[in-house]
C-alpha cells in the first residue's frame, strides 16, 4: 500500500459509512492504514471516563433522532443539545468562557441556562488582561485565555462552554481546562460568527479569495 497521508476529504468510497468490507478503499484510507489504532480506540473508547461521554451522547441522539417526533426530528438547537448532555450526566455547574465582544450573547446563555437550574459561572476573555510587555509580545492589552480555563478549573465547574473566544485564546483555553469543553460560538469577524459560511463563499463570488494561485 502506499504510503500516503490520510484524506478521508477526498474519498469517493465512503465504504466507512456503509460498512460494506468488500469495497476497495484508496491507498489513503487511514481504516486500512492504520489498523493497530482502530483497535486501540476503541479499546480506549471502553474506558470508564470516555463510556460515561459515549453513554450520554447515544441517550441524547434517541431523544433528538426520535422518528416519532415527526416534523420535530433533528429541531435541536445545539444549546438545547448541551442542555440535555449536562442533564443526562447529571452536571449541575456550567462554565462560559466568552470573548469581551460577545458578553451580551454569552449574557443570554446564562440566562437559558440559569431558567433550566443550572448554576453558571462565566469569565470574559479580559479578565485579568495581561500586559503584552510581560509576556514579550509587542501591542495592546490582551486576553487572558489561561486564567478563564484556571478559574473555572477552580470553580469546578462540570461542563464548559466556548463562546466566541479568539484563535490562539480557544487554544490555550481548551489546554488548560480540565473540566469537558465544548464549542458553542466560533469567532469571525466578518461573518457575524457564522464560520461555515466561509467553505460556501469560496465557491462562488469569493472563490479567488480563498483559491489563490
Amino acid at each position: 500500500m502506499e504510503n500516503k497521508s490520510p484524506q478521508c476529504v477526498k474519498c469517493t468510497v465512503f465504504r466507512c459509512s456503509t460498512h460494506e468490507k468488500d469495497k476497495k478503499v484508496p491507498p489513503f484510507c487511514p481504516t486500512e492504514k492504520y489498523p493497530e489504532l482502530v483497535r486501540e480506540s476503541i479499546e480506549k473508547s471502553k474506558l470508564p471516563e470516555n463510556m460515561a461521554i459515549n453513554l450520554a451522547w447515544r441517550q441524547m441522539m434517541d431523544r433528538l433522532a426520535n422518528p416519532k417526533k415527526g416534523r420535530d426530528m433533528w429541531s435541536w438547537t445545539r444549546v438545547d443539545e448541551i442542555m440535555e448532555y449536562a442533564t443526562i450526566r447529571g452536571m449541575k455547574k456550567l462554565g462560559i468562557g466568552t470573548c469581551y465582544a460577545l458578553m451580551a450573547e454569552a449574557r443570554l446563555l446564562s440566562d437559558i441556562l440559569e431558567r433550566n437550574r443550572f448554576e453558571v459561572v462565566s469569565v470574559s476573555c479580559l479578565c485579568g488582561e495581561v500586559n503584552p510587555g510581560d509576556v514579550g509580545i509587542g501591542g495592546q492589552v490582551f486576553c487572558n485565555p489561561i486564567m478563564q480555563a484556571e478559574l473555572l478549573n477552580r470553580e469546578g465547574t462540570d461542563l464548559n462552554i466556548m463562546v466566541g473566544l479568539c484563535l490562539r485564546h480557544d487554544i490555550l483555553f481548551l489546554r488548560h481546562c480540565k473540566a469537558e469543553t465544548t464549542p458553542l460560538v466560533v469567532k469571525d469577524r466578518a461573518l457575524g460568527h457564522n464560520t461555515v459560511a466561509a467553505l460556501y463563499l469560496s465557491q462562488g463570488y469569493n472563490k479567488s479569495r480563498f483559491h489563490r494561485e
